[in-house]
């Protein structure tokens, strides 16, 4: 190892000191007795997180000439040298790109909650108030806010683009290296790698951001990432309020975000009234059969009428034992409950369906 490496990794090692002493502040924080310390401890952070990039790339220099002159060195063919310094590049990025996540990450979240409370702390210092013309109130109060979350999960994208951009990125009391730092935080997994390797800056959060919008705002692959997701809904094993419920959820939620798409899901009706039936259980399926007493090619939104008056009879025919255990309701009582809840055109004939069904 030379002087110039060694030197590197022990100025590394007091910058990752430092970071941790300012997460340590923060997880610490007791107002009445650190409020003062948060400009100090802000500075140190940008100071400690700016010499941390410069730092590491000088390392990341050395050890890849280093890994040159080694496979120089050797008596491989040109071919294979190529191949394992290559294969020595690629490890050796990884292995920076997880001490830059790790030191980003902590960043990132002391940064968020010094910016919080310096911001709860302004209106009562007199010296830095702020002119009264200026909106503050939202500033304040943002932090606050539970940030979306975005790991890379292309179903997720669109949820959390529309959240991110309300709460922040259209947020003209946030400066754009605010906007960063909260971008950051909000990331994890193939997201945060995507923009890991963008330096920390104001000029840079825009950069940021585009490069997400490349990466997962491709309407084909979203469209379709739902339409597997509808595909894969699993069957009721057995009539439950919450397997009823969990199966209405998932297809309401997937064909929303479709919609959302500009995608005619109302034309859909057919064929998602025989999507949803395949996957109801027999009791359920053969009440909804018993209620729609006709020729006729049901619509979705008639079955989905009938299955969440369905599950709300379900739910209200729940009844406990003494011991608390939950009791499988009667067929008789769930007819009972659903005459309760629907009214049809031919009453009568619904009737004799249900009750020589219940007498079954």
């Amino acid at each position: 190892m030379t002087d110039d490496l060694r030197g590197l990794l022990k100025r590394e090692k007091r910058i990752r000191d430092s970071l941790d002493s300012v997460a340590s502040f923060v997880r610490e924080f007791k107002e009445e007795e650190d409020k003062d310390e948060v400009e100090v401890r802000l500075q140190l952070l940008e100071s400690a997180f700016h010499d941390f990039h410069e730092v590491r790339e000088k390392i990341d220099v050395i050890l890849d000439e280093a890994d040159e002159d080694e496979v120089v060195d050797t008596e491989e063919s040109e071919q294979d040298r190529q191949a394992r310094l290559k294969y020595t590049a690629k490890k050796r990025e990884a292995e920076s790109a997880v001490v830059s996540r790790s030191v980003e990450n902590c960043y990132c979240k002391a940064k968020a909650a010094l910016l919080k409370w310096q911001n709860q702390m302004r209106p009562a210092n007199p010296s830095s108030a702020v002119p009264a013309a200026q909106p503050v109130l939202s500033r304040v109060k943002l932090p606050e806010i539970k940030l979306p979350s975005f790991s890379g999960v292309l179903r997720d994208w669109v949820s959390y683009r529309d959240a991110f951009q309300s709460l922040i990125h259209r947020n003209r009391e946030l400066t754009d290296m605010d906007k960063f730092t909260y971008l950051r935080s909000s990331l994890s997994g193939d997201a945060l790698l995507e923009v890991s390797s963008i330096e920390l800056s104001a000029a840079n959060y825009s950069v940021a951001w585009d490069a997400l919008e490349d990466r997962y705002h491709n309407r084909k692959l979203i469209v379709k990432a739902y339409l597997d997701a509808i595909f894969r809904i699993e069957s009721m094993r057995r009539e439950s309020y919450e397997a009823l419920s969990q199966l209405i959820s998932d297809f309401e939620k997937n064909l929303q975000m479709l919609k959302k798409m500009n995608q005619d899901t109302d034309s859909w009706s057919t064929i998602l009234v025989h999507m949803v039936c395949s996957r109801l259980d027999s009791a359920t399926l053969r009440f909804w059969e018993a209620a729609h007493n006709s020729k006729e090619v049901p619509t979705y939104r008639n079955l989905t009428t009938f299955l969440k008056n369905h599950c709300a009879v379900l739910q209200s025919v729940e009844v406990r034992n003494p011991a608390g255990e939950m009791k499988k309701p009667t067929i008789s009582k769930i007819f009972d409950a659903s005459l309760n809840f629907m009214t049809f055109s031919s009453s009568d004939g619904f009737r004799d369906t249900a009750n020589s069904l219940a007498n079954s």
